[in-house]
């Protein structure tokens, strides 16, 4: 199927939005949802060093840049990527390529409109400006999925002139969304469950 999109297939002829190698940690990871990420390093231990590569709407997480298919994708849309103190960002336990150990690193938490941090990615300070380039792609491709999802509701798909490659990153992204690592739970998650007052 089409979930064999490999790096060179989906940067296409006009290449990628971003590109890059990051330590992956799904989640939170402490705080108030700590104990549910107890239960997930049980089930699929997912964290550690990938290539990214976002394209469309999403960002799609690679075991490297040789892999023939994408571990999972990440959708964009209603996301924030937001840069970490410098004190804050962690050490990965896996050498980054071409990091040595005087490298720093930069952490960025990709959270829901909710605040939910949903991954953390952390990036070594090689190339410089890596993590501000990560969050400028992040920001433009939630904004443009936020674009078109208006579009499709007010029927103006037609409007929607897309290069294939980016029709085809969307639908390979779409697909591999369903392939994430289990989430932590979030606080949407805990506010529908709790009751409504008053009743």
């Amino acid at each position: 199927g089409q979930s064999g999109a490999n790096v060179e297939t989906l940067r296409g002829n006009t290449g990628a939005d971003f590109e890059g190698y990051a330590t992956v940690h799904r989640g939170d990871g402490n705080g108030a949802f700590a104990m549910f990420d107890l239960f997930s390093c049980f089930g699929k231990k997912k964290d550690g060093l990938y290539f990214l590569l976002i394209k469309g709407y999403h960002c799609f997480v690679f075991k490297d840049e040789e892999a023939k298919s994408p571990n999972y994708a990440i959708e964009l849309m209603n996301r924030n990527a937001v840069i970490q103190p410098s004190h804050e960002s962690f050490i990965p336990h896996v050498p980054h390529p071409g990091a040595d150990r005087n490298t720093t690193y930069t952490t960025i938490h990709l959270e829901t409109g909710l605040g939910d941090i949903e991954y953390k990615f952390t990036f070594a300070n090689i190339e410089d400006g890596l993590a501000s380039i990560f969050c400028n792609v992040v920001s433009a491709a939630s904004n443009e999925a936020t674009t078109e999802q208006v579009r499709k509701k007010l029927g103006h798909e037609g409007l929607l002139s897309k290069r294939a490659s980016v029709r085809y990153a969307n639908t390979i992204g779409a697909e591999k969304k369903q392939d994430q690592p289990e989430a932590p739970v979030g606080a949407g998650e805990v506010l529908a469950g709790m009751p409504v007052p008053g009743y």
